[in-house]
């Protein structure tokens, strides 16, 4: 280590060899079962992006960029990846980790000489989102708690990682691309339920293809760089080096990625699941009266659940009240349940009025293990559950086929004319299969519907 270096500097610098690592270790390197994962990733975001191509989000990306050049293209498709806050979700990092990644790997894979292969797909995904988990693990809980839209400002560092190793940049290239993306790094959780949440995931593909190009073109960035990012978005707080290596089992496997069944912030599905299980044990009946569903939570997991009376679809993922009513009174949870005219419905308001939530008391506790507790009590009869583990979790997962069916619905909902093995292509192709083609095809079906103009 350079004897200059202050000890301040030393574990960003620790970082900055451990993402340099993570993004030259060979396909020869990574788990089946990791690349398994990261397939499912790749079509699970690709689904919410056909799902969320015609939302408003998306739709005043596209009227705003010029979608020739791959930085707008970033902007629009990450958008599309997180419009329906349906992607996929890694506590760790309290982030949805594969969004602003496959947005950038989708927006610049043309950038690459020659054809781009499936495995190189998948491992610059695994990269990607490896360094985006790591980063987010070593600043902790209290980068989110600060206000930061973790995604958002963790998912440029991330992205430019993974095109970087699409692109087999050089080390030196790899590390300034890192350094730029930390300098354009942002997100505010206070932007919840507002159209600029998903903005935020464009922002950081987007940040990453400039910062990648940058980087080729020869603009020099300080090594110091993810150090003054880890202090900046730490509020000044002191971390050590971080507590892991590359020999660490990817994140995609350990914990794993959720894969959401419920198209509402991810802090909602334990409580919804564990009411969807007291509904099945105690199905309402036709005209029953309201229920008191009492519902507590790991501390901080309330925070970004701001809206008590949400008035849009967009406002009530984001709401305690409207979940759990919706979790007792609709059989089944899905796109049409946020939509501006199913919040608005009266029956609603009295189960609404009857939900009541807390925090336990104590430490911030580990939210990818973190229970629910939810409580219902109707007349003459109470029942409790406790929900361990997110649906969609690797201890609740999700099958191929509820997978695809998931894909079905966001292609639906979102109107996207798309190749008709857009989907299978992700869990049947050979490693060695070329992809240029067909993601110049799906790329063209999602800016199309997104109102983009070029691509």
């Amino acid at each position: 280590m350079d004897a200059k270096v202050t000890p301040a500097l030393e574990p960003g610098l620790d970082f900055l060899a451990l993402a340099q690592t993570i993004c030259a270790r060979p396909l020869s390197d990574m788990a089946p079962a990791a690349l398994g994962h990261a397939r499912r990733a790749w079509l699970d975001t690709l689904a919410c992006m056909a799902g969320g191509a015609g939302e408003a989000a998306t739709r005043a990306a596209a009227r705003a960029a010029d979608t020739a050049g791959a930085e707008h293209r970033a902007l629009v498709l990450g958008a599309a990846s997180h419009a329906l806050d349906y992607d996929d979700v890694c506590m760790i990092a309290t982030c949805h980790p594969s969004a602003p990644v496959v947005s950038a790997l989708l927006a610049g894979f043309d950038r690459v000489n020659g054809e781009v292969t499936l495995a190189d797909l998948l491992a610059a995904h695994l990269a990607g989102t490896e360094v985006m988990l790591r980063l987010g693990a070593w600043l902790g809980f209290g980068h989110y708690a600060l206000g930061f839209h973790a995604t958002g400002t963790l998912g440029a560092v991330g992205a430019a990682a993974a095109q970087a190793r699409l692109l087999r940049l050089p080390a030196a290239q790899l590390r300034a691309a890192l350094s730029i993306a930390a300098s354009s790094a942002s997100g505010l959780r206070a932007n919840f339920g507002t159209d600029t949440k998903p903005l935020h995931v464009g922002f950081a593909a987007s940040a990453a293809i400039r910062a990648v190009a940058l980087a080729q073109a020869g603009a020099s960035a300080s090594d110091d760089a993810i150090a003054g990012f880890a202090h900046a978005f730490c509020g000044g707080a002191r971390l050590d080096s971080p507590r892991f290596d590359a020999q660490t089992p990817w994140a995609v496997q350990a914990p794993g990625f959720e894969i959401k069944r419920y198209p509402s912030c991810y802090l909602t599905h334990r409580m919804i699941a564990g009411i969807q299980r007291l509904r099945q044990r105690r199905p309402p009946q036709t005209g029953s009266a309201p229920v008191a569903i009492d519902v507590l939570f790991p501390p901080g997991a309330a925070a970004p659940l701001k809206y008590p009376q949400p008035r849009t679809g967009l406002q009530a993922k984001f709401s305690i009240p409207y979940c759990a009513a919706i979790a007792w009174v609709d059989e089944r949870i899905g796109l049409a349940s946020f939509s501006d005219a199913a919040v608005s419905r009266a029956e609603l308001r009295p189960q609404m009025r009857l939900v009541r939530s807390a925090e336990r008391t104590g430490p911030h506790e580990p939210l990818e293990a973190a229970p629910v507790r939810v409580t219902i009590t109707g007349a003459g009869w109470s029942d409790t559950v406790l929900a361990d583990w997110a649906p969609g979790s690797l201890q609740d997962p999700v099958t191929d086929d509820e997978l695809l069916a998931k894909w079905g619905d966001c292609e639906a909902h979102g109107q996207a004319m798309l190749p008709a093995d857009a989907a299978a292509i992700w869990l049947t192709a050979a490693l060695d299969q070329p992809m240029k083609a067909p993601l110049r095809h799906l790329r063209a079906a999602l800016l199309e519907r997104a109102g983009a103009q070029r691509w």
